[in-house]
């Protein structure tokens, strides 16, 4: 051949290649050792399983289910089904707290005019129930009036079940028979009634206040007779489904 200079072809022995091929691709020797390590990883990890020695994660916390209360729920708890007759002046609707009647009768002295007066309050022991935290956020939306008004039933329905157990009243209307008044720090209505056993009974009771008007301090009260039937519905007195 002429013109052109003959270029040396060298040829290498087969164990010179491989440090060449190293040198000259270093990026697939890294990919090749990851590659390694990755199945050496996954082979122990395999073995560890099958000799029950791999790590336990600590079990997830459970779900926390929390309960919201509405103020609807004040009528629900309080009596069968809502107030049917609109306050004016007292209070109707109270149903018993949802607590457990006391375990002991109280101690009473009935004076010569039939009035009884009880030697425990009872109001305050049935609100401070868990159970009755919807009533105790009801209680404190109402104006003064009301606000007297409803916790004064609510001592009076507690007082006649503690004196009679057959007594179970489930409303209580305070205006039935006359307004009540309030009267020097008591809140008086003596022509209440209350309904217990599916029938209505005349009620009178004297329900002394703290100066915040928040507290029960005193309470005395009467039982009277049964109201005929005939008489509820002129009494704005509900009968019972």
């Amino acid at each position: 051949m002429t013109g052109a200079a003959a270029v040396p072809i060298v040829a290498l022995a087969a164990d010179e290649r491989l440090p060449v091929m190293a040198a000259l691709c270093p990026r697939a020797q890294g990919t090749l050792r990851l590659a390694l390590s990755l199945a050496l990883h996954v082979a122990l990890l395999l073995v560890m399983l099958w000799l029950g020695l791999a790590p336990v994660l600590p079990p997830e916390p459970p779900a926390v289910t929390v309960e919201i209360l509405s103020g609807a729920a004040f009528d629900a708890l309080r009596a069968p089904a809502p107030p049917t007759v609109p306050m004016s002046g007292g209070g109707e609707g109270l149903g018993p707290p949802s607590a457990a009647p006391p375990a002991a009768v109280p101690p009473v002295t009935t004076r010569p005019d039939g009035m009884i007066h009880p030697s425990t309050l009872l109001s305050q022991q049935a609100l401070a129930q868990p159970a009755n935290r919807p009533l105790r956020r009801q209680l404190a939306t109402l104006a003064d009036e009301e606000h007297i008004a409803q916790l004064c039933d609510l001592e009076a329905m507690e007082q006649i079940h503690a004196w009679k157990g057959e007594f179970q009243p489930d409303r209580l209307v305070d205006y039935a028979l006359s307004d009540p008044r309030l009267e020097e720090g008591a809140f008086i209505a003596h022509g209440a009634a209350f309904r217990a056993g599916h029938q209505w009974y005349e009620l009178s009771y004297r329900c002394e206040l703290d100066a915040s008007r928040r507290r029960v301090t005193g309470f005395s009260f009467r039982v009277g007779a049964a109201i005929a039937r005939e008489e509820w519905s002129a009494l704005n007195l509900p009968a019972v489904h």
